[in-house]
């Protein structure tokens, strides 16, 4: 089946079986953050059912084993349908976990939580951040100790979304004093004793981020995506990956909500904005199409995304009237977008990125 035809077989599928309850939302708001969890879980079991969750990955794991660009196609179909694709409930294990132990774990784990994650069946939450190791990731102080049959992890994380509900964390911890070669990726059950999760309440009124406290956790040796000292891989191709599927995402929930911003004076210009954006955008597709590394242009794609998308959100709330404000919901948006510019890689780091290996700028 060549690209054209996966997309109207797509197409007609969404038309079709998409629940009515999820069909025709205007997604004015890149985070897509439905109360009700099990109609997420319910939705995402249907997409998998379908085939149309894990399509680049290999068949033995409940995947579909296509190429790349079929994935993209799904997500800019998901996205224009405006039904939540990625970004929900089982999003950091699709879009985090799923890479990280697809290139990296072992035959066991491949085979124990994948097909779990494609079906909602486990929820996963991200152990990346801490309070003086965000922008930084490197400079994470959660430890775990090698105590011979097992780690013992003590230690803080936060930004963690679903911690709150999450059955495993993919975890960063240190494991020794070299600042890269003393990292390492784990698989953290969340159940078990030690580890206290506490919300943020968060402008929008959610608290779907959290802060998470680890007192004597206990990780068994066999949890160890890759190998002792791996972890800066590891978390470099977890974050190449989300980069490049948040930028997908928010260049789309851009169009969408560009579409519905009338009767401003800066749309034309907006207009152009994501004009060039989608001519970069398929530049990449052109790469990923020969196999290429996209690392940095993801990276780019990222950035540019996530600022168009709260330039928009900016000028809606600068332009309309609070009544309108509120009943198109964009100060929700505005509010969201803000988070946007954080998540996968601060503009900041980013730009850093792009200066570094794609300018070769000094540090």
């Amino acid at each position: 089946m060549n690209e054209e035809e996966y997309r109207l077989k797509l197409r007609e599928w969404i038309r079709n079986s998409a629940p009515e309850s999820l069909k025709g939302r205007k997604i004015l708001f890149e985070t897509v953050e439905f109360d009700d969890y099990n109609e997420l879980r319910s939705w995402q079991r249907k997409l998998a059912d379908a085939g149309y969750l894990g399509i680049t990955w290999p068949k033995e794991y409940g995947g579909q084993g296509l190429d790349p660009i079929y994935e993209v196609i799904a997500y800019e179909e998901f996205i224009r349908a405006g039904l939540p694709y990625g970004r929900s409930l089982g999003s950091i294990g699709l879009m985090v976990v799923a890479p990280a132990i697809l290139k990296h774990g072992n035959e066991d784990q491949k085979r124990r939580y994948l097909p779990r994650i494609l079906r909602a069946e486990d929820i996963w939450c991200q152990g990346f951040s801490e309070p003086q190791a965000g922008s930084d990731l490197a400079s994470v102080t959660t430890r775990a100790e090698d105590k011979g049959d097992y780690f013992l992890v003590n230690g803080q994380k936060i930004w963690s979304s679903y911690a709150h509900i999450a059955d495993y964390m993919i975890l960063l911890a240190r494991t020794g004093e070299d600042k890269y070669k003393g990292l390492t990726m784990f698989i953290l059950n969340m159940k078990q004793e030690g580890i206290r999760v506490s919300p943020i309440n968060q402008l929008t009124g959610k608290s779907d981020f959290n802060t998470v406290y680890f007192n004597n956790v206990k990780v068994p040796k066999n949890n160890v995506i890759g190998n002792v000292g791996d972890g800066w891989k590891v978390a470099m191709t977890v974050l190449n990956h989300e980069r490049f599927m948040l930028g997908v995402t928010m260049l789309f929930t851009s169009k969408i909500a560009l579409e519905s911003l009338k009767g401003v004076k800066e749309k034309e210009e907006l207009e152009d904005e994501v004009e060039g954006l989608e001519a970069f955008y398929r530049r990449i597709l052109i790469k990923l199409r020969k196999g290429e590394d996209i690392d940095v242009e993801g990276s780019m794609l990222k950035l540019l995304a996530s600022e168009l998308l709260q330039r928009i959100y900016e000028i809606a709330v600068m332009n309309y009237d609070l009544e309108t404000i509120m009943k198109e919901k964009w100060y929700l948006g505005m509010l969201a977008s803000r988070g946007r510019t954080i998540a996968g890689g601060t503009s900041e780091i980013l730009r850093n990125v792009v200066g570094e290996r794609a300018l070769k700028l000094p540090k």
